[in-house]
């Protein structure tokens, strides 16, 4: 008696939901975003007055010329910023147009800098070639590839009375401590030598940025309520 009663406890829990979803006025649409982490679109999925759901893609990847001094020798880099992010993030309203998000995100964050020696460095009666000075690259990545995220919103994700919806969004990722890979040659070749440790020096000072800030617009587009 006992067990049937759990049973019917049970099914009533399943039948409520369902109705309670059945409800609810569920739309699906999408959205064109721009935030920190590039540019992309969100699939947005309403299954409560109050909920949504989005799975999204955004990307961005530039290469910027760098040029600097280090110890009286000039050296030109290329520096290739690229980030980006597949994302699950489910959303809750807790007034008609603020809403708190959370969920993972696979980060692409990705810095990578490759440079040499510009000049040659005399070095008392004899002149060091650039070519002798070497070329080093530098790889940066986040500890942690599936990256938690949580963030405040104002507007919506989806429009609820209109088709068309605005959001802005303010949050972001915990990525963990930066992982840095050296790679160099030439005299500047100990740059690279774990012996040196210069990879953990530079890991330890760039500890503190373990978090990716985000700032993001998006447009959406309701495509169909059931």
């Amino acid at each position: 008696m006992k067990k049937t009663n759990i049973k019917i406890g049970i099914l009533s829990l399943i039948l409520l939901a369902s109705v309670t979803l059945s409800a609810q006025n569920m739309s699906i649409g999408v959205a064109l975003k721009g935030s920190t982490m590039g540019v992309g679109g969100d699939v947005v999925f309403q299954f409560h007055e109050k909920m949504t759901v989005r799975l999204g893609y955004d990307a961005f990847n530039r290469d910027f010329p760098l040029s600097f001094e280090e110890q009286d020798i000039t050296y030109d880099a290329n520096v290739n910023f690229k980030t980006g992010s597949v994302t699950a993030l489910y959303d809750y309203y807790l007034l008609k147009y603020i809403f708190v998000s959370a969920g993972l995100g696979l980060n692409n964050f990705h810095v990578n800098a490759i440079g040499a020696a510009k000049d040659d460095l005399p070095y008392g009666d004899i002149t060091i070639p650039a070519e002798k000075i070497g070329n080093f690259e530098f790889d940066i990545e986040p500890s942690m590839r599936i990256s938690p995220y949580l963030g405040l919103g104002f507007g919506r994700t989806l429009g609820k009375e209109k088709k068309l919806g605005f959001g802005f969004e303010l949050g972001a990722y915990y990525m963990g401590s930066p992982d840095i890979t050296i790679v160099s040659s030439g005299l500047i070749a100990p740059t690279s030598n774990p012996d040196q440790g210069q990879e953990a020096l530079f890991e330890k000072q760039f500890s503190q940025y373990n978090m990716y800030p985000v700032m993001k617009f998006s447009l959406s587009y309701k495509i169909y309520s059931f």
